[in-house]
């Protein structure tokens, strides 16, 4: 009988904000020409790898055929000779007198498009003709810039939604051939020398790894022998248990967590899922963190996510600083903190 799979999944673009406000005083005693600058002072983004920008405006327009306006430029500050393949930012400029917004203007724009990495704007941001509306009665005027620089894609399964069970290839029972001599072709040696009995086929099928090893001009192909020295005998046993049978028999979070690194390492993705459904119902304060950094190592963003909601609804575990800074990735922090942040606005 064949199973009907439902999946659920999503993709999230990640990025990096700030919002940077600068102003300029006595702006009236500004006597510039046509194509001469003021420069803002330079800003960053990000927290662990910072793209910089910074202001660009011209009181009397960036060339002749601007005369009569303000123009104004967002500009990236990137070396030419280490250009990046993309740098793509969404920002809103406003002017601002007091706090009324006199003009917005918002711009979606890869940078990385633009042979000399010029800045991008308006040359005919405001017209001159209406400055007085742009002063504020303080003589100063105020551009505001909220920038958001594209980081990357962060892609995760919906683990609720999926039945283990349909993981498994249930057409033919495998479970008599577990650790079975019968029909094997490979063994699998362990550092302590043990020999596990195998299938080619069905280690193929279940582990891109496996697969290449088979279908490649490898040692493994040649021979009827694989050397695995790095993973214990027992945790070997459990992944071919789940490949054979669809199931693990140990519940140890310190077992399974071995599980899921081996899982990761011959890239068995249900069986990942599989240990990410029993980390999450033995989740506690003790080992939140030790399961959520290992999530995090070996890409199981299904089980990272459930991990973080958990430990943000934890007050003790988040004010123990020598459980807390075992955090030690910039990149689990800042998606802890940002629902940190975000439970709280929730609650207020």
């Amino acid at each position: 009988m064949a199973t009907e799979q439902r999946i659920e999944a999503s993709t999230k673009v990640t990025s990096d904000k700030c919002i940077y406000t600068w102003t300029i005083e006595n702006y009236r005693l500004i006597k510039l020409k046509v194509g001469e600058t003021i420069v803002s002072p330079n800003f960053g983004v990000g927290s662990d790898y910072k793209q910089y920008f910074n202001l660009q405006l011209y009181p009397a327009g960036e060339s002749e055929k601007d005369a009569g306006y303000i123009s104004l430029f967002l500009t990236p500050l990137i070396d030419s000779k280490n250009k990046p393949d993309k740098l793509v930012c969404r920002w809103t400029l406003s002017a601002i007198n007091d706090i009324k917004v006199i003009k917005k203007l918002t711009v979606h724009y890869d940078f990385a498009s633009d042979q000399d990495l010029r800045g991008y704007g308006r040359p005919k941001f405001y017209e001159l003709k209406n400055i007085d509306k742009l002063i504020s009665s303080q003589n100063t005027v105020t551009i505001q810039c909220e920038l958001e620089v594209f980081k990357k894609f962060q892609s995760s399964l919906k683990l609720d939604n999926i039945n283990i069970t349909d993981q498994i290839n249930n057409k033919i029972n495998l479970d008599s051939l577990f650790l079975s001599q019968e029909f094997s072709d490979v063994k699998l040696i362990t550092s302590d020398e043990n020999e596990i009995p195998a299938h080619k086929n069905i280690l193929a099928l279940a582990s891109p790894v496996f697969r290449a090893m088979f279908t490649h001009d490898m040692l493994e192909n040649k021979g009827h022998f694989v050397e695995i020295t790095d993973t214990p005998y027992n945790i070997l046993v459990e992944m071919l248990r789940f490949i054979y049978t669809g199931d693990i028999v140990s519940t140890k979070v310190d077992i399974v967590l071995e599980i899921l690194a081996v899982a990761d390492k011959y890239q068995v993705d249900s069986l990942k899922i599989k240990c990410g459904k029993v980390l999450c119902d033995a989740l506690t304060t003790d080992n939140a963190v030790k399961i959520l950094m290992a999530a995090h190592k070996h890409q199981a963003k299904y089980l990272e996510d459930k991990v973080i909601k958990f430990i943000t609804t934890q007050t003790k575990l988040l004010s123990n600083s020598e459980k807390m800074k075992k955090i030690d990735d910039p990149d689990v922090w800042a998606n802890l903190m940002q629902l940190v942040v975000k439970s709280h606005k929730n609650l207020s």
